[in-house]
């Protein structure tokens, strides 16, 4: 599949990092396909006008997804139009997930993509380190530890060298608010500053030093501390015409973007948002007051000169040269027209012309190589910003469309690029190419270099080879499990969030003597469920991605009772396909049937098969079961893409193996237990309740508020349910109804929305006490992060802890992430707290109760769970099920 299969426009490119490069030429959220409205027409074109000829950089570090300051980022990237990098030291997957069953991994992929949105609206360029995100932690030492100190300081000054910022901006230093992992970055990013600055540090980046010229700390997390140092304020509140809003206000509407966090859609009041900051370290020093970041810093063309102080003798033309930039942006800033955009035409093409020729004459000179090539970096930013005010000016409109959103391997498929000319001066088209990775090839079907004049449409068909050796479109970086540092599948994307697209359109064309180019990633337009068209880039797929379900189930030990497990199976083969299906087990274990056939019909035919495993003689531990499909060729399949999509982000997937884990272990459930579940947000505790063999119904807001609820032995309420489900919070009195006739009420963790009516909440009214639980109590923010901390039982007799399953030291091994969280203050003797933790770090000192407390209401019982088990128990903790068991087991009335 590599070798040519036509003639016409054709363009290859070797690699992956490669590839990246191009993405050099387009705006700095390329991989976003829609424009946002403000970036389009006559407006986009003045937003565009702002960032030409602003030549310092800027640098936000923080922790996590959620840590930047938005309306900051707006005010510096969209206001004062400088380019501006956000690097998230982690991808936010220790996190929870508010919107869908995604975690770890997924839970990355979605924050990534999150990210990505949000940048359409702040225009900020993001980049990642590659720690993850193990969870809260109150250790500056713990997180530099898991992290590796040494490897998360060398993420920061990749960044630092290959960016090459003039002002750092990263979070307070010695705040505690957030976590630890906020002042980890903070610390490392205070460091990098001085050792990215360093030839002798982390040579084996293969990137030049770079000393940026100063860094504050502040912004969000809990305020900087000043050590006496004057604390800067920055408006963002201010009002920003071509936005609409304030910087403030468009950075609330970015910050709805994360929306796996339940973040908040508040828009700030007008005039409303600052920023404060404090200088930690400069070069060279700074000693008077500031009021800004940039301050010190020409923004003009003539700030160029500070990378050139021999350019007298050197390059004696630059001064003149950047002086004729300037006047050239100038011009076309004072002939903008919002009824005329075409007006700026000709300085714009005489801005691009110039740019290059500078870049030329500085190639040449005897300037410094270093300061040359600083240069020759910072004139590339302008030309770049200055491409995409021409495209503006032009009113020209790129589609790239393909026919298939998901191809597989040794397939081929159509691509469409449409160009349109809707402004007032003819463009001449100087060619129509696609990019991908090494060994896609391209044949051109229709197109031809002509002039556009407006009105009228330039039309490119391609066929596109996908080689037979292409790698399914996925993740760059993945987490070895148990280790707290992602791998990278190709190092030298470390950095960006992903690969760059699978296909990208580029799109030359001239207008007059300046040539231009513009680019955007293929897509495929279709209609998403709640209503309205999407786009979805490219991807490469598996032609057969195949699933198997449940991926983690229990075994009791001494149980021969057979288990099902169901195997799905897509085809994305653009034919009828056939093959064969099987499950294989461990030596021992029978499996019925032995395969299934499948045939499919169409692409996207997704065929089930259900298989019934009976266990042999299993001791405790961890084993497997693995799904293989075969298709008549006899190619065998044994993993499937978990596709990560939601309304707000691009779709992204992750390959995953067909395997299901089987833990075998001693646990027990009283005959006839049935469980009534409140779905919550994204945990997946009903799975491991079904597990366990308990027969579970899924309660409706007609079953809360009409339905015999006495049928179930408990019922239990899912992640955070009461404060996702408002029907829970209306019929909660029917729930307590229950309580009282002897039923069981198995509450899991909520946040502290758990203390107040819907009412109170919205008024601000405080309440120190639940209206949800039985006698008075709240939820607090208090929780416990060592996943190893040892527990203390306050109640060993507790039947919780008893029956059926006695639970001992080993139930508490093997845990993730953290004990628990959201723990509950009880406040009342009628309330039984039956096990407490004690974290080992002075920040969080203390033994901590309320991770599992009990209630005796009327003749049932009412318990709060705040141990994280919707974690445990996916990560398939032997403990996690057998305490569960208990606590769905518990007979009625007892």
């Amino acid at each position: 599949m590599g070798r040519d299969r036509g003639a016409g426009p054709r363009s290859i490119v070797p690699s992956l990092a490669a590839m990246a490069c191009v993405l050099a030429l387009a705006a700095p959220a390329a991989a976003q396909i829609e424009p946002i409205p403000q970036d389009r027409g006559a407006n986009g074109l003045a937003l565009a006008l702002r960032r030409i000829g602003v030549t310092p950089r800027v640098l936000y570090v923080t922790a996590h997804p959620d840590d930047e300051h938005n309306g900051m980022l707006v005010r510096l990237s969209r206001g004062l139009g400088v380019r501006t990098g956000l690097l998230t030291l982690t991808r936010g997957d220790g996190g929870q997930n508010a919107i869908g069953p995604e975690l770890f991994d997924a839970l990355a992929v979605l924050r990534t993509e999150e990210l990505a949105a949000i940048h359409r609206y702040d225009g900020a360029e993001q980049y990642f380190g590659q720690s993850v995100d193990f969870g809260y932690s109150f250790s500056v030492e713990e997180t530099l530890a898991r992290w590796g100190r040494e490897a998360a300081l060398g993420d920061v000054v990749r960044i630092l060298r290959s960016f090459r910022p003039d002002v750092v901006i990263t979070l307070p230093v010695d705040a505690v608010s957030g976590g630890l992992h906020h002042q980890a970055a903070a610390r490392l990013a205070r460091e990098a500053f001085r050792v990215a600055a360093d030839p002798a540090r982390f040579p084996e980046l293969g990137l030049p030093p770079w000393q940026a010229c100063k860094i504050y700390q502040g912004g969000v997390g809990g305020g900087p501390a000043t050590d006496g140092a004057p604390a800067m304020t920055v408006r963002t509140g201010v009002y920003d015409p071509l936005l609409g809003l304030s910087w403030q206000q468009f950075g609330s509407v970015a910050r709805g973007f994360h929306r796996s966090q339940a973040a908040g859609q508040r828009m700030a009041d007008a005039g409303e948002g600052e920023a404060s900051f404090v200088l930690m370290d400069s070069v060279p020093a700074i000693t008077g007051p500031e009021a800004d970041v940039l301050d010190g810093l020409d923004p003009t063309f003539a700030g160029l000169l500070r990378f050139a102080p021999d350019q007298e003798k050197a390059a004696p033309f630059l001064r003149a040269d950047l002086q004729a930039l300037q006047a050239d942006l100038d011009a076309a800033r004072a002939a903008f027209d919002p009824a005329a955009p075409g007006k700026t035409i000709p300085s714009l093409r005489a801005l691009v012309i110039g740019l290059r020729a500078l870049s030329q004459k500085l190639a040449g000179s005897a300037l410094d190589p270093v300061g040359r090539a600083e240069l020759t970096s910072r004139l590339d930013d302008e030309d770049r910003d200055a491409q995409a005010a021409l495209w503006l000016a032009h009113g020209l409109a790129l589609e790239v469309v393909a026919d298939d959103d998901v191809v597989v391997p040794g397939q081929s498929f159509n691509i469409t690029a449409r160009v349109v000319n809707q402004g007032p001066e003819r463009v001449t088209v100087e060619g129509m190419s696609l990019l991908a990775a090494s060994g896609w090839s391209f044949k051109i079907l229709e197109g031809r270099l002509q002039e556009l004049e407006q009105g009228q449409v330039g039309r490119f068909r391609f066929v596109a080879y996908v080689p037979a050796e292409a790698r399914p479109s996925q993740p760059y970086w993945r987490r070895p499990r148990g280790v707290d540092r992602f791998e990278l599948a190709d190092p030298a994307l470390a950095g960006r969030p992903w690969a760059p697209p699978d296909v990208i359109g580029v799109f030359r064309y001239r207008s007059g003597k300046a040539v231009a180019t513009q680019t955007q990633p293929a897509h495929s337009v279709y209609e998403w469920p709640g209503g309205g068209e999407k786009q979805k880039g490219v991807a490469v797929g598996s032609e057969f991605s195949v699933r198997v379900q449940p991926e983690v189930t229990v075994a009791a030990i001494g149980a021969r009772a057979p288990r099902e497990f169901r195997v799905a199976v897509r085809s994305e083969r653009k034919a009828a396909a056939t093959g064969r299906v099987r499950l294989e087990v461990p030596a021992g274990w029978t499996v019925e049937p032995r395969e299934t056939a499948l045939r499919f019909a169409r692409e996207g035919d997704e065929v089930p098969a259900r298989f019934s495993v009976t266990p042999g003689a299993v001791t405790a531990g961890e084993t497997s079961v693995r799904a293989v499909f075969v298709d008549e060729s006899g190619h065998e399949s044994a993993a499937g893409d978990q596709v990560v999509a939601y309304e707000h982000i691009q779709e992204r997937r992750l390959l995953r193996p067909a395997v299901a884990r089987v833990i075998a272990l001693e646990v027990a459930v009283p005959p006839g237990t049935s469980v009534g579940y409140v779905d919550g947000a994204g945990d997946e505790v009903d799975t491991a309740i079904r597990q366990l063999g308990v027969p579970l119904t899924y309660l409706s807001a007609d079953d809360l508020a009409f339905a015999d609820l006495s049928r179930f032995t408990s019922i239990v309420t899912g992640v955070r349910a009461y404060e996702t489900r408002p029907d829970l919070r209306a019929f909660h009195h029917r729930l307590l109804s229950y309580v009282e006739a002897g039923g069981n009420l198995v509450v899991q963790y909520n946040r502290p929305e758990f203390n107040q009516a819907p009412a109170a909440a919205a008024a601000g009214a405080p309440a120190p006490n639940s209206p949800y639980a039985p006698y008075p109590a709240s939820v607090t923010s208090q929780r416990v992060t060592d996943e190893n901390a040892p527990p203390r039982l306050l109640r060993a007799d507790a039947a919780l802890l008893t029956t059926p399953n006695r639970i001992q030291a080993a139930d508490w091994e093997g845990w993730v992430q953290e004990r628990g969280l959201n723990l509950l203050a009880a406040r009342d003797a009628r309330y039984e707290d039956i096990v407490a933790f004690t974290d080992p770090f002075p920040l969080n000192a203390g033994e901590k109760a309320g991770a599992l407390v009990d209630a005796k209401v009327g003749q049932g019982h009412w318990t709060y769970v705040g141990l994280g088990l919707f974690r445990e128990l996916p990560a398939g903790v032997p403990g996690a099920y057998r305490l569960l068991a208990n606590l769905v087991g518990r007979p009625r009335g007892r």
